[in-house]
């Protein structure tokens, strides 16, 4: 301690720390979040010779960044308020500021040539399999990550190849600082090929152990596979009986040679109570309840009852729309995937378009074919009174759905990458009523998502080892949804009859929250004598939406949509009806808050120049 200085001093000193430019923006925000002076100067303010104590150290920490980056010559240099640390007359210089005084803190690096890897070698019998996902080759920048990544992968491999006991040791390193390069030895002890064992089953309550068994769908004696482990777990989440579901490998095998599992599982409370809402201007709001047993025989049954009102203050009270409904769920019937869709309803619907008293029935069979596909076959039931612009028409309609599904989009509610696909084929071929015929219905929608996300400060992910680039060679952008292009199709169109013989809610209609935003609800298309719309057998719309993020929680959005309702087959473009508006997003945990403004392009006399739109999730 020098003559008449206190180490001991409280007053603080208020500093400004730069780092001169390093070679990659990865290694420059590794060194800034590393850096003790970085990361306190705002939570921990310190005197003099606490700053110096504190720059002193940052030195160690800054090289080891730059060791594990592949610069293994790096010069570092601190200087404060422009003084070199060792610099006699830096703490009393220092001991004269006051707090208000900001000073400087300069990092200086020369990080020096990037070394490289000389030579690697894998010691121990690997298998053909791991060997080749072994991607560290002679010649790579010899940074940490890379040489640790390759560890991973080859240790992945080998239980991907059935050796779940397998151990890849951290490698043995040697730098040469002569020739600047560095000798990387792993010893690999991949132990014996071991398939799968007894399953242990433990936490199980309501939920049958055989429904667990199936839907997992793991065998004992099956080879041992990760992925395949974790594709099992999945499954068996999708049951949504579950809350959760651990998977757990022994750390040994048993007396026959197989490696026993562990599944540990929580169920889900039984019970569920959901209540939604909605508003548009030109339907009014909408409330919406159900209430669902999750497993309801102990095979992970879902029995759902829900009722719906709509049209709320957009009409006198008679023409409020009810809708009630109950549906089972079989999940896994007679095989793996394969589920069975029970549903009876009831409906009454006061419409512009038309007014419809309906009760139906359903029995879909789905089968999941993957993750993303999914395929449907099943029998409809309907038994309605309809009117449009005349006489009530008694109506008994059988239909036999056939649906395919695709989606690889990232979120249920809030997609930012992928494709959704859904195609629905309805052959009609019993109709009775006073002019009733039988009609196939088909309608194909797409949605695809791009994620338009610009790399910022934090935003950066290193290359994946398999890549074969390095960190150090530059940082890619990782996707995070701040920006979002969402685009829509969909195409329909009805066969085997004239439009009049179409029951009126089995035709096409356009305009309103789901469809054309900025025209009313199935405002678009033909008209009957009275001026109602009539419905087509045609049908083409499209959206554009581009989302924004801003901050934490808040979105805007700014969107297109178009579409047309003919009732002869398509008509080409000359009468699509053109929606634009903009919109807020609240983001929460259950999906985004929408409220959206749309005006049509082209507007009747009678339509409002602007709708609005409330409701959870995106629009499509």
């Amino acid at each position: 301690m020098q003559d008449g200085i206190d180490p001991t001093a409280t007053d603080s000193i208020t500093y400004q720390l730069t780092i001169e430019s390093l070679p990659t923006p990865l290694l420059e925000r590794s060194i800034i979040e590393t850096s003790m002076l970085e990361r306190l100067r705002e939570s921990a303010p310190v005197g003099a010779f606490g700053l110096i104590a504190r720059a002193n150290n940052d030195i160690d920490r800054i090289d080891q960044v730059l060791r594990s980056f592949g610069y293994y010559d790096a010069l570092i240099s601190l200087r404060i308020d422009g003084r070199d640390l060792s610099d006699p007359g830096l703490l009393p210089q220092l001991e004269r500021y006051t707090p208000a005084t900001t000073v400087a803190v300069e990092v200086l690096i020369d990080s020096g040539p990037l070394y490289r890897i000389d030579r690697v070698q894998l010691e121990g019998p690997v298998p053909p399999a791991a060997r080749a996902a072994f991607a560290l080759k002679p010649g790579a920048p010899a940074t940490a990550p890379e040489v640790l990544a390759a560890g991973i992968a080859l240790l992945d491999a080998l239980q991907e190849d059935g050796f779940p006991l397998a151990q890849v040791p951290p490698p043995e390193v040697i730098v040469n600082h002569w020739t600047r390069t560095m000798a990387v030895t792993y010893r690999v002890e991949p132990g014996d090929r071991l398939p799968l064992g007894e399953i242990e089953i433990i936490g199980l309550e309501r939920l049958r152990e055989g429904t667990v068994r199936r839907r997992l769908g793991l065998r004992p004696g099956e080879p041992f596979s990760p992925s395949r482990l974790e594709t099992a777990r999945r499954a068996l989440l999708a049951s949504d009986a579950l809350a959760s579901a651990r998977l757990t490998p022994a750390t040994a095998p048993d007396a026959g040679g197989r490696l026993p599992l562990r599944l540990e599982v929580v169920e889900r409370p039984l019970r569920v109570l959901r209540l939604a809402g909605a508003y548009s201007s030109d339907e009014g709001g909408s409330l919406s309840a159900s209430w669902s047993h999750r497993n309801l025989f102990g095979g992970a049954e879902r029995l759902t009852l829900g009722a719906e009102v709509s049209q709320l203050s957009a009409g006198p009270i008679g023409d409020i729309n009810d809708f009630v409904r109950a549906s089972l769920r079989i999940p896994d019937l007679w095989r793996r995937d394969l589920d069975l869709q029970l549903e009876l309803g009831a409906v009454s619907e006061r419409l512009e378009a038309y007014n419809r008293d309906a009760v139906t029935a359903s029995a879909v069979f789905e089968q999941r074919v993957s993750a993303r596909l999914s395929l449907g076959a099943g029998i409809g039931v309907e038994n309605a009174r309809i009117v449009q612009d005349g006489p009530a028409q008694d109506l008994r309609l059988l239909s036999l759905p056939i649906t395919a599904n695709w989606d690889s989009s990232d979120d249920p509610l809030d997609p930012r990458r992928g494709w959704r696909l859904a195609a629905q084929l309805t052959p009609t071929p019993w109709v009775e009523g006073d002019e009733g015929d039988s009609f196939v219905r088909a309608r194909l929608v797409g949605a695809t998502y791009f994620d338009l996300s610009e790399p910022t400060a934090g935003n950066e992910a290193p290359a994946s080892p398999a890549s074969h680039s390095s960190p150090t060679d530059g940082a890619r952008p990782k996707l995070l949804g701040r920006r979002v292009l969402a685009l829509r199709l969909a195409i329909g169109r009805i066969l085997g009859t004239n439009v009049s013989a179409i029951p009126p809610d089995w035709r096409f209609y356009a305009g309103g929250g789901g469809s054309v935003r900025g025209y009313p609800y199935q405002s678009i298309g033909p008209r009957t004598a009275n001026g109602s719309p009539a419905g087509g057998d045609a049908l083409l719309e499209g959206s554009l939406e581009l989302r924004q993020r801003i901050g934490a929680r808040w979105g805007i959005a700014a969107f297109v949509d178009v579409g047309d309702v003919s009732a002869d087959g398509f008509q080409g473009f000359g009468n699509l009806a053109v929606g634009v508006g903009l919109g807020a997003r609240f983001h929460t945990p259950v999906g985004p808050i929408r409220v959206d403004l749309a005006s049509p392009l082209t507007e009747s006399e009678d339509d409002a120049s602007v709708q609005l739109y409330i409701g959870i999730g995106q629009s499509f």
